[in-house]
């Protein structure tokens, strides 16, 4: 009987190969020449394929060292230690990292995504915003800018409602988060990361443009100003917790609707939105992705919370954040996020490409583990599993899901 025929990749080393795809390509081309012609193996076909199969150990070497020089690029090693001395905040920054690893590993991250990725889809920040809506309102712009310096977000909003009615505000944000820019890098790979459910504060459509396949019922909104309903598991679920440029006029926009969403007088967690990401903030690890995490009404809910668990522990958020450039400032800062259980991977300030760059070494670190978001080999119904902390009490997480469950 004739042999059974096997190709190349059917070897389960040799399967092992896919796994390195950006060092791959990286070697094949342009800025790989040098270690190709070292190895002897510059102007083969493939020439990452023949010194994977040819010389495996010398492959292995060379990969290693490709993988710290890449991290060392995208954790920022070189400003770290020229801004602040020695390699203190760069340990930090790889030792935070690889935790992020572990968990997104385990499928246990959701992305909570602000309005500095909207920013980099050339849509204005909420402070250039707010300047545009009283121009078009007709407010004195030196009376905006007061309240805009004050951190009074909310009571530019409420004066323009008061002078010019909430229709003249609503229509501004619909002109503004209603156009259609190119999706940005980091935009992609957030949809190439995380397959099952994104929480964003933005207005805009570019997250479900990213996660458009053209497949029907690929992705669901749910809009966390009107209802909660229940999340389609084969779907991406998208909740946007202050409202959807779609619909303008349920967008929480103003003081007063901040707090009939939040409670007046002070946080209400028995509110939907509130009750919506405290259930998120205990039963998964977040990582922030352009959320300023100053005090505004989502960090109010997230202190409460873990105030609210006491000496128990807290699951481990995350955030990618730009550094303060004073170290003082920066130990600061390292403490504000650590109250509210988050960790920290630093940029330099002002390179938001850098965002962009950690979720790509992201990614590959995943592959390298033989991790590829959004594909289970071992089960072909996984795009339905639910992936608990070790460490969740099982109790809560029934309780937290009945409550949400809508009337």
């Amino acid at each position: 009987m004739e042999a059974q025929q096997t190709i190349w990749c059917d070897e389960d080393d040799h399967r092992l190969y896919e796994f390195y795809t950006d060092f791959n390509e990286w070697l094949d081309g342009d800025e790989g020449q040098d270690l190709r012609q070292q190895y002897g193996i510059d102007g083969l076909n493939q020439p990452s394929k023949a010194f994977y199969a040819g010389d495996k150990e010398a492959y292995d070497e060379a990969f290693r060292q490709y993988r710290i020089e890449r991290r060392h690029e995208v954790l920022n090693q070189t400003w770290l230690q020229e801004q602040f001395g020695g390699d203190h905040w760069f340990e930090r920054n790889h030792d935070h990292f690889m935790q992020l690893i572990d968990c997104m590993a385990a499928g246990q991250v959701v992305p909570f995504v602000g309005a500095g990725i909207s920013a980099s889809a050339r849509f204005p920040s909420w402070k250039e915003h707010l300047r545009e809506q009283g121009r078009t309102a007709g407010i004195d712009p030196a009376n905006i800018e007061t309240l805009l310096s004050s951190g009074a977000y909310e009571a530019v909003v409420d004066q323009i409602e008061h002078e010019r009615g909430i229709d003249v505000f609503t229509q501004e944000i619909r002109d503004v988060f209603s156009r259609t820019h190119a999706i940005p890098e980091v935009v992609w790979r957030i949809s190439e990361l995380f397959k099952d459910t994104v929480i964003t504060t933005n207005y805009d459509r570019l997250l479900e443009q990213a996660y458009d396949t053209g497949k029907e019922n690929a992705v669901q909104v749910i809009n966390g100003v009107t209802a909660l309903q229940q999340a389609n598991p084969l779907a991406v679920t998208i909740y946007k917790l202050h409202g959807d440029v779609q619909q303008p006029a349920r967008c929480i926009l103003s003081k007063n609707q901040y707090d009939q969403a939040y409670g007046e007088g002070g946080l209400d967690l028995n509110r939907q939105i509130p009750k919506l990401i405290a259930y998120h903030y205990k039963n998964i690890s977040l990582l922030f992705l352009g959320s300023s995490l100053n005090e505004d009404r989502t960090v109010q809910v997230f202190r409460a919370i873990k105030a609210s668990l006491g000496y128990a522990e807290v699951l481990q958020h995350f955030a990618i954040e730009q550094a303060p450039e004073d170290e003082a400032e920066l130990a600061d800062r390292n403490a504000y996020l650590a109250a509210l259980g988050i960790t920290q991977i630093w940029f330099e300030r002002g390179q938001f490409a850098y965002v962009e760059g950690v979720l790509r070494q992201a990614k590959n670190e995943l592959s390298h583990r033989g991790v590829f978001p959004g594909i289970d080999p071992s089960a072909a119904d996984s795009a339905t599993d639910v992936h608990l902390h070790p460490d969740t009490d099982f109790s809560d997480y029934l309780r937290d899901f009945v409550d949400l469950m809508p009337l």
